[in-house]
């Protein structure tokens, strides 16, 4: 971790043109379940372990992490990278009690698996891939198995998000078995939330809904009190929204948008979530034919972001525009879309489209 926080901070070339290693499936998964056999601490004894280092890592990192929700990976990517290098690194080579030992490299996992996401949102995939996997490595010192289950997660979300479809399968069923027994049911929800989206990106329409309607049963049995801290943004809004990811690529429109309608809680879902979901209830317009409809929810989504530092979300606005043009391209409505976008995000090249919109 200390030599790829520092090669990240240097932006180092070869970190950053690196890329989703294929071929490391299967060695991620049988290395982390299959290795040295641990002793699994329970609740009990990670919550002993908690020592004053380990809370101010977590709290350091929740505030860290509703800054990403708010303003995305890149925004937060430097003060994490730079954090981890300066404070958290010096405590991982400390000596410590054995107990406050777990309790570091748990928080730190945690640390991990948010430079995780942070490189993943900034379109870094190989240092994404990497940072997940040290959480993983950290997660097993910590002998935290629900926050090991917690990393293979995100693997599958990355995964899924670059075409992998059969790895994010693997990734997210690994989640679940590697905690049978130990996970709480919000945590088990999400991690079938993960494989569900992984199947509807497959095209598998029933296997689909089958393990949506398991991930919906177990979070209907969770308390809230129950869980652990770092679940909490999982909650009924953003398991819709995982639906209706799942509906939309499986382009059952009217679906999409009823579960997208249900993904937002207007007090509480933050920006970047919201922004999201909106270019996927637009999508969702658009591939019902709703074409008005549709430019005008991804247009209200656009202005919602802002310039907003995620390589994910460029991502949904040039899919989108991608499907706009190919129906509508000298549609008005087209150029309105591609002229707030350029707004936005004046470096973006959405091809013919906004080629057309600056000779207008």
């Amino acid at each position: 971790m200390s030599q790829l926080t520092a090669a990240d901070l240097e932006d180092q070339p070869a970190l950053v043109r690196s890329q989703w290693a294929q071929e490391a499936t299967p060695s991620i998964i049988t290395g982390y379940m299959f290795g040295d056999s641990l002793h699994v601490a329970d609740a009990d004894e990670l919550r002993r372990g908690g020592g004053a280092a380990a809370s101010a890592i977590r709290a350091t990192a929740a505030n860290l992490m509703d800054l990403d929700f708010r303003y995305g990976g890149g925004h937060v990517r430097k003060m994490l990278l730079f954090y981890f290098k300066t404070e958290i690194t010096p405590l991982l080579q400390g000596t410590h009690s054995e107990p406050e030992r777990r309790d570091l490299f748990s928080a730190a996992a945690e640390v991990a698996q948010l430079l995780g996401w942070s490189a993943y949102d900034a379109g870094r995939h190989g240092a994404a891939q990497r940072y997940f996997v040290q959480g993983l490595r950290l997660a097993r010192e910590a002998q935290d198995p629900v926050l090991g289950g917690r990393l293979l997660a995100n693997l599958s979300h990355q995964a899924n998000y670059l075409g992998r479809f059969n790895d994010a399968v693997q990734f997210a069923r690994a989640a679940q078995g590697s905690t049978i027994a130990k996970a709480t049911p919000a945590v088990t929800a999400m991690f079938l939330a993960m494989e569900a989206r992984a199947l509807a990106s497959s095209g598998q329409a029933r296997e689909f809904a089958r393990v949506m309607h398991e991930a919906e049963r177990f979070f209907s049995q969770h308390v809230p009190d129950d869980e652990p801290p770092w679940i909490s943004y999982f909650n009924a809004e953003e398991l819709a929204g995982e639906a209706a990811h799942g509906f939309r690529d499986l382009k059952q429109s009217e679906k999409a948008r009823l579960y997208a309608a249900r993904a937002i809680a207007p007090d509480d879902t933050p920006p970047r979530t919201r922004a999201f979901i909106g270019m996927v209830s637009a999508a969702g317009a658009l591939t019902n034919g709703d074409l008005e409809e549709a430019v005008d929810l991804a247009i209200d989504a656009v202005d919602l972001a802002g310039p907003l530092q995620s390589s994910r979300y460029v991502r949904y606005l040039t899919d989108f525009h991608a499907q706009l043009a190919a129906l509508h391209t000298n549609d008005h409505r087209t150029r309105l879309f591609v002229e707030r976008v350029i707004r936005h995000y004046p470096g973006l090249d959405l091809g013919t489209a906004a080629l057309l919109t600056r000779i207008a």
